[in-house]
């Protein structure tokens, strides 16, 4: 099972630094002010599979019953539980901008086409710029496609990023941590 979870994440971060990629290539950067964060979890929304990359490094660095215990409080209308405010990361306030999902890479970087206007995913400080640069974009939607074409049942519903993340936290513990058989001591 640990071996599907680690392709199914490496698939992940590939299409993540894909989109590091374009992003770096824009030109366009933050001013850090962190308001696209600074808001309801219910806003910003994610899948099970956005969070496995980062549920994985937290079991893998010990940090998962910590990080698990604060998602299980977390709700929709709270702000995302990786969020932090006070933070002077250049990258903003999230707690694992590596690892952040989907919608927070496509942010500042990409449009979507709604009827047939296309808008541009940025902030009110990056949306002029932005949209000079329509053409250098990236469609939002194939990169949801993407997402889905790895694995369709953990790609398909979209939840609030608190939700996505509590989700993803169970998923890889029930995967990983409960499917381990216990270690029996040696009889002597």
């Amino acid at each position: 099972m640990r071996q599907k979870l680690e392709f199914l994440s490496r698939q992940v971060s590939n299409i993540y630094e894909e989109l590091d990629s374009i992003h770096d290539a824009l030109g366009v950067s933050c001013n850090g002010c962190r308001q696209c964060c600074n808001t309801a979890a219910y806003n910003i929304e994610a899948t099970l599979l956005e969070f496995l990359p980062l549920a994985l490094h937290l079991v893998e660095s010990g940090q998962f019953d910590c990080w698990f215990a604060k998602a299980q409080m977390a709700m929709p209308n709270d702000n995302c539980v990786l969020f932090v405010d006070e933070s002077i990361k250049i990258e903003g306030g999230c707690s694992f901008h590596r690892y952040r999902p989907l919608v927070c890479r496509l942010f500042s970087a990409s449009y979507v086409r709604r009827k047939n206007n296309v808008e541009t995913l940025s902030c009110r400080f990056l949306k002029a710029e932005l949209s000079k640069r329509i053409d250098r974009l990236i469609d939002a939607q194939t990169f949801f496609e993407r997402l889905y074409d790895i694995d369709p049942y953990l790609a398909v519903r979209r939840r609030d990023i608190n939700t996505a993340f509590r989700e993803a936290l169970e998923y890889v513990g029930m995967k990983l941590l409960l499917n381990t058989p216990p270690s029996l001591p040696l009889a002597s």
